[in-house]
C-alpha cells in the first residue's frame, strides 16, 4: 500500500525520456542530439511522467538487468487456470472450448453476481435435506432459479442440465437437433421455390415451428452453418496447399512439374477465389428487424414496470446480449481465475512466479524492489528553538503536523529518512534543484548531501556493538564527518538542526534534514 502525503514515488528506466527532439529543432538549435539526450534530466511534473512513476510497493527487481520493473516492463505468462469457488484446476485445453467458465456446478447470481448454491426444493434454507427436484439459490438476496421457470433433476450436471432447459421449463434443442430441422427447412424451401418456378398450385403446408422470431441460439447456429458452408466450398482439396489442385487429376501433375521447371520463367498468375456471399434468408442467420418486436416490448414495459428491467451491469453479464427484462436472465457460471507468473521484458528473467497449488498463496520467487532499492520517506521536522517552548513541542509530538498550513517565505523542516534493505552499506548522493520546476517556486536545500547507511546486518549484532559502546563510556554523538553510535544531532547542539551534520542514524537507516521555503505563484 503507498504511504500517504508525503509519499515517495519511483521512476523506472522504462519511462521515453531519451527520446530526443525533432532533427529540425536540433538543427536550428545546432545541438547534437546524443548530447540533448544525456543531459535531458527526468521532469516529474510532465504529462508522461504520470506513467512512470511508481510506490516501492508496486515495483518488482531483475537481478540480471539490475534494475527496478514496474507493470510495463514485465511479461506475465500463465501458469493454470482454476474457479475461485470450487478451486478445482481446469486444464488449459479446455479452457477456450468452454468459453473460459467452469463446467462443474459452479453459477453466480445474475441479480447481484454473488455465488449460488444447489438446494432442494422441499427446504431451500436447509442444505441437508434430500430430495429432488433441486434448484439454484444465491444466499445474498435469495433469487431462485424458480424465479424463471428452471427446476432440476438432480444436483449434479448442473451445466448439462441447463444447456437442455430454457427460462419457462421449455425444452432448449441440442446443436444436432438443430441441424437436423435446418436441413429439413432447407428442403421445404426447396421445394416451395420449385412449385412456384413451375406454376403448380400445390404447396407444402405450413410449419408450426415458424411461428414467432427464432431465438438467439438458433440465429447463431444457422449462422455458422452458413459460414462452414461458404467455406468449405472455397476451401481447396489440399487445405495445405495453397493452391486449388486435386492431386487425383493428371494435369495436376503437370501443374506441379511446372511450378520446379526451371525452362519457365514465367509464372502463372493465381486466380482470386470467389468472393463469399452474405446471408440472404433467416434459414442462413439473416435477421430482419421487426416493428411489431419494439411494439411488444413497449407493451410489456408499460405492463411489468420499471423495476422488471435489467441495469446496464446485469445485461452485460448476461450471454446473450438482447435481454431486457428479468424473466430472461440465466444463472452464469463462474469465470476462471488464473495464476500467472512475471518475467523481465528484457532478459526474460523470472521475477515473479506463486506456487501451483491452488489453494497455496505463496511464491515460489518473488523479486521485490524493496529488498534491493532503499527506502525514502518525508515527513515534518517538529523541533523548538527555546526552552519556553517544551510545552508546544510536547503538544505537537501528539497532534499531528497539518501540512496544509504550510506559508509562502516561512521555511519548514522535513526529516528525511533512508532505510537500507541490503547486506552491504551503501554510499547516497542527494542532489536537487535550488528552485523547483512549475508554477510554484520553492526553495528546497539538503543539509547534509552525502553521507553513508549502514547494512542490513542482523539485530543482535547491533545490540553487541551498542552494549561494547555503552561499557567503554555511553553513547557517542555525531562528529562533523558524521561518524559515531546511534544519536541525534550534535553533541552540545541540544538537536538544534546544523548543515553538514546527519539527524539521525540507525542500524540500516540514515535521517537528514531538509529546509523548504514555499514560494508564492511565479516568486521564490
Amino acid at each position: 500500500m503507498a504511504q500517504p502525503f508525503p509519499y515517495t514515488y519511483y521512476s523506472c528506466d522504462c519511462y521515453d525520456s531519451k527520446v530526443a527532439a525533432a532533427p529540425t529543432k536540433h538543427a536550428s538549435q545546432g545541438i547534437p542530439p546524443a548530447e540533448d539526450e544525456d543531459e535531458r534530466d527526468f521532469d516529474p511534473r510532465s504529462p508522461g511522467a504520470n506513467y512512470s512513476l511508481y510506490p516501492l510497493e508496486h515495483l518488482l527487481y531483475c537481478e540480471d538487468c539490475q534494475q527496478i520493473r514496474c507493470p510495463r516492463c514485465v511479461v506475465e505468462e500463465t501458469l493454470n487456470w482454476y474457479c475461485p469457488s470450487c478451486l478445482f484446476e481446469v486444464p488449459s485445453s479446455v479452457v477456450k472450448t468452454d468459453g473460459n467458465r467452469c463446467t462443474r456446478n459452479c453459477y453466480n447470481c445474475p441479480v447481484c453476481s454473488s455465488p449460488a448454491v444447489v438446494t432442494t426444493l422441499e427446504d431451500p434454507f436447509d442444505p441437508s435435506s434430500s430430495g429432488g427436484p433441486w434448484l439454484l439459490l444465491c444466499t445474498y438476496c435469495k433469487w431462485t432459479s424458480l424465479e424463471i421457470g428452471i427446476e432440476f433433476e438432480k444436483h449434479t450436471g448442473i451445466t448439462a442440465q441447463l444447456a437442455r432447459l430454457g427460462n419457462g421449463g421449455r425444452t432448449i434443442p441440442s446443436h444436432k437437433e438443430r441441424e437436423k430441422e435446418r436441413e429439413r427447412r432447407l428442403e421445404l424451401d426447396k421445394h416451395k421455390s420449385r412449385d412456384i418456378l413451375s406454376g403448380s398450385e400445390d404447396s407444402p403446408t405450413t410449419d408450426k415451428r415458424d411461428d414467432g422470431p427464432p431465438s438467439h441460439d438458433d440465429i447463431y447456429a444457422n449462422l455458422s452453418a452458413f459460414y462452414k458452408s461458404q467455406l468449405a466450398a472455397q476451401q481447396p482439396s489440399n487445405p495445405f496447399s495453397p493452391h486449388d489442385i486435386n492431386f487425383s487429376s493428371p494435369s495436376s501433375f503437370s501443374r506441379i512439374m511446372n511450378l520446379y521447371s526451371s525452362s519457365t520463367s514465367k509464372k502463372q498468375k493465381r486466380e482470386k477465389p470467389t468472393p463469399m456471399r452474405e446471408a440472404a434468408s433467416p434459414l442462413e442467420g439473416l435477421t430482419l428487424h421487426s416493428p411489431s418486436t419494439d411494439t411488444a416490448i413497449i407493451d410489456r414495459l408499460k405492463t411489468s414496470g420499471w423495476s422488471r428491467t435489467l441495469s446496464p451491469a446485469q445485461k452485460l453479464a448476461q450471454m446473450t446480449p438482447t435481454v431486457r427484462f428479468t424473466s430472461d436472465l440465466r444463472p452464469l457460471a463462474s469465470i476462471l481465475c488464473t495464476k500467472r507468473g512475471k518475467r523481465c521484458r528484457s532478459c526474460r528473467h523470472i521475477l515473479s512466479k506463486p506456487e501451483s497449488k491452488i489453494t497455496s498463496t505463496r511464491y515460489k520467487i518473488k523479486l521485490l524492489a524493496r529488498n534491493h532499492i532503499p527506502r525514502l520517506s518525508l515527513r515534518a521536522l517538529h523541533t523548538s528553538t527555546s526552552a519556553s517552548a517544551s510545552a508546544t513541542a510536547a503538544a505537537a509530538a501528539i497532534l499531528p503536523f497539518n501540512y496544509d498550513s504550510l506559508r509562502p517565505g516561512l521555511p519548514i523542516h522535513f526529516l528525511l529518512h533512508i532505510s537500507n534493505p541490503l547486506f552491504d552499506p551503501v554510499r547516497v548522493t542527494l542532489a536537487t534543484p535550488s528552485l523547483t520546476p512549475g508554477r510554484v517556486h520553492t526553495r528546497v536545500t539538503i543539509l547534509c548531501p552525502q553521507f553513508d547507511v549502514g547494512a542490513n546486518t542482523d539485530v543482535w549484532d547491533d545490540a553487541l556493538s551498542g552494549s561494547t559502546d555503552t561499557a567503554a563510556g555511553g553513547l557517542k554523538r555525531f562528529s562533523a564527518s558524521g561518524e559515531g553510535g546511534a544519536g541525534r544531532g550534535t553533541e552540545g547542539s541540544g538537536g538544534a538542526v546544523e548543515a553538514g551534520k546527519i539527524w539521525e542514524r540507525g542500524r540500516n537507516w540514515t535521517s537528514v534534514v531538509l529546509e523548504v521555503v514555499p514560494g508564492k505563484d511565479g516568486k521564490a
